[in-house]
């Protein structure tokens, strides 16, 4: 893997100081174990290389092709390299950017329609002026770009653009976005960063660049395929089986071990159970890392089936794969406002994940220390291979007026779960009604953040239906989801574009790779295909894994289907136990930016006496804090540090 980054003016000559200062943030504050770059008058293009595969040791990156005036650079993994090296007759040592680039010589930017793993490229061809950007299918690496009339540059960090373009002002729709969105949404309009006119490569998606022209193309989605299809369910079952087993052997290539981000979920679970198969046979060890609460959370009678600490499950899997090696963490009990600044440094956006990020980030660096290069995660299981709750494939089977297939399926959960049928059945009536008048009147336009924390400006001047149509995000939470309306879920780019900034950071940060399986794109077009019905198939919730990986993962996991497991239960504990410094720190930080911006920007997206109302307020009596209204503290404060820093 790579960073990667370049600058192509178009009418003054460049020297070598601005490639340095575009340089200087990846020395700074990345694990890189190469540095490479090519420079003229006129062009920039730099590479820093992490030796993740032994293919990486050989890699020559960014490639000067004189003969053809080619500059090309790219940030890669590639999970179908064998076959490229079929295709192109190449020999099989050869580095995988030098591969993406053999195969652009043969087939132009339509060579990016025969590659599959992780990357992104950068190519300028001299003949044409024209420059080339592209991200992967599903934009597991974040490229930046930005434009003017004299120049355009680009990096897969925000801070090397910052320093040679530090005039670049906040974008306040996506700052609005951010503060308004609902839940753990991060971000609305996939291109958009904080920074107006810095944009992000989208999905499946390649720019072309002149002087005098931008031009986004599309060349994947995942309805592209053609439909697979099988006369039955075992049928189905089958080739999930074999292909998800073939998506994770193929983010396993690496010279070094293999970590995973593991709790006791379907996702992780089964990503770690059929990891663990593959490198049994090799004779090689997985190492786990799961969080464990540090503070005794309090019981939550109304909640049973909830799961706080998750090591007992996680014993039970690796009962069944003794390669692999558990270590659990705790974080040493910090709080998670601890890690903030460090957080903002990393993402350098602000960012809703403040509970999990200081967790994720402990275990990438404990992994790092056990020289793994790799890091599994399931962290899109959840749209492709456990979605299925039960709610959306009834409402689905109802909509659809399949009331056999509905009732058996009702039936068999609820005698499973011992809800009563009646019960069960009167919810899902309600529930249907409430759904359909959401469908036919997503009423966007009446929508109101519930953040108490924001200002009651914040929705001046904002185009809120415009800003979300053309993110393509509808207001359809807490309702059950039909299949069109999964279909539009399986592809929404905004999602994407945030995952990929995320997982690039993080891995830049600590000298890793994290590899998801269950967003290879082979699944999701599988599941793009699936008929809907099976993913809860005659009322087993998430059946895909349920009934097509028992024999590998243990019974604590699979049967209770009303577990759910709590990531970060002692978050809030640890908050009230170090309330005093946090509080103090919070209110620091608000009055720093206020200084940064002149304080406009601040109060039309803040409500600063709200916020220090409630910070006097909150943990002095006998009655708990709400954590929904502590998580919406913490992106404001996420929000706060930003503009503290940034301005």
């Amino acid at each position: 893997m790579s960073a990667i980054w370049g600058y192509l003016s178009y009418t003054n000559p460049i020297n070598e100081t601005l490639s340095s200062s575009m340089e200087a943030p990846y020395r700074e504050k990345c694990k890189i174990d190469c540095y490479r770059k090519q420079h003229n008058s006129h062009l920039s293009m730099g590479c820093g290389i992490q030796y993740i595969t032994k293919e990486a040791q050989q890699e020559v990156l960014p490639i000067f092709d004189e003969e053809n005036g080619i500059y090309f650079t790219a940030d890669c993994i590639l999970d179908n390299r064998d076959e490229l090296i079929s295709l192109l007759k190449a020999t099989s040592s050869e580095p995988d950017g030098t591969l993406m680039y053999l195969a652009y010589k043969t087939w132009g930017i339509d060579c990016l329609k025969k590659f599959r793993g992780v990357f992104s490229m950068a190519v300028y061809d001299r003949n044409t002026k024209t420059l080339y950007l592209a991200a992967d299918q599903v934009s597991f690496r974040c490229l930046y770009y930005y434009k003017t009339e004299d120049f355009v540059c680009f990096s897969a960090l925000l801070e090397p653009i910052q320093r040679i373009c530090p005039n670049v002002a906040l974008n306040e729709y996506y700052l609005k976005d951010f503060l308004t969105a609902p839940g753990l949404i991060p971000n609305i309009v996939p291109t958009e960063t904080p920074y107006t006119g810095v944009c992000k490569i989208n999905p499946g998606c390649y720019m072309t660049i002149t002087r005098d022209s931008i031009t986004e193309h599309s060349y994947w989605t995942p309805f592209m395929q053609k439909k697979q299809r099988h006369l039955t369910a075992k049928g189905y079952g089958k080739a999930f089986r074999a292909l998800y087993t073939e998506c994770v052997k193929a983010t396993l290539r690496t010279d070094g071990e293999v970590g995973i981000s593991m709790s006791s979920g379907l996702d992780s679970a089964s990503v770690g159970a059929l990891a663990a198969i593959e490198l049994k046979g090799k004779n090689k060890t997985l190492y786990s890392y799961t969080y464990v609460p540090f503070e005794t959370p309090k019981p939550d009678k109304r909640n049973k089936d909830y799961v706080h600490d998750e090591t007992a499950d996680v014993m039970n899997i690796v009962k069944m794969h003794p390669n692999i090696k558990p270590h659990f963490l705790n974080n040493n009990g910090k709080n998670c406002f601890d890690f903030l600044p460090d957080g903002l440094k990393i993402m350098e956006i602000p960012y809703k994940a403040v509970v999990n990020f200081p967790n994720l980030y402990e275990v990438y660096r404990h992994a790092k220390e056990d020289r793994c290069k790799i890091v599994l995660t399931g962290q899109s299981g959840n749209t492709t291979i456990s979605h299925g709750k039960i709610i959306d494939i009834l409402y689905d089977s109802y909509q659809k007026r399949h009331y056999l297939r509905f009732l058996y399926a009702l039936n068999r959960y609820s005698k499973t779960t011992k809800i009563s049928r009646k019960q069960a059945l009167h919810s899902c009536l309600q529930q249907f009604k409430y759904a359909q008048e959401v469908y036919r009147h997503p009423n966007v336009g009446e929508y109101r953040p519930d953040n108490p924390f924001l200002s009651e400006h914040i929705l001046e001047n904002y185009p809120l239906q415009k800003r979300y149509k053309e993110g393509e995000l509808e207001f359809l939470a807490s309702i059950p989801t039909s299949q069109e309306s999964y279909l539009q879920y399986l592809h929404k780019k905004a999602l994407y574009t945030y995952i990929g900034e995320l997982e690039t950071k993080l891995g830049l940060a600590t000298g890793i790779l994290l590899r998801d399986p269950t967003r290879d794109i082979r699944l999701l077009e599988f599941c793009a295909n699936l008929p809907y019905h099976l993913f809860a198939y005659r009322g087993t919730p998430r059946w895909l894994i349920r009934e097509n990986l028992n024999d590998i993962l243990p019974a604590s996991v699979l049967e209770n289907w009303m577990r759910y497991g709590v990531q970060n239960s002692d978050w809030l504990l640890r908050i009230e136990r170090d309330f005093p410094g946090i509080k103090k720190y919070i209110e620091g930080t608000i009055a720093d930016a206020k200084t940064h911006d002149g304080n406009r920007l601040f109060s039309s997206l803040i409500d600063e006496k709200n916020v220090l109302r409630y910070l006097s307020s909150v943990f002095t009596d006998d009655k708990a804090a709400d954590p929904s209204d502590f998580f919406y503290l913490c992106f404001i404060v996420s929000m706060v540090a930003f503009l503290s820093t940034s301005v």
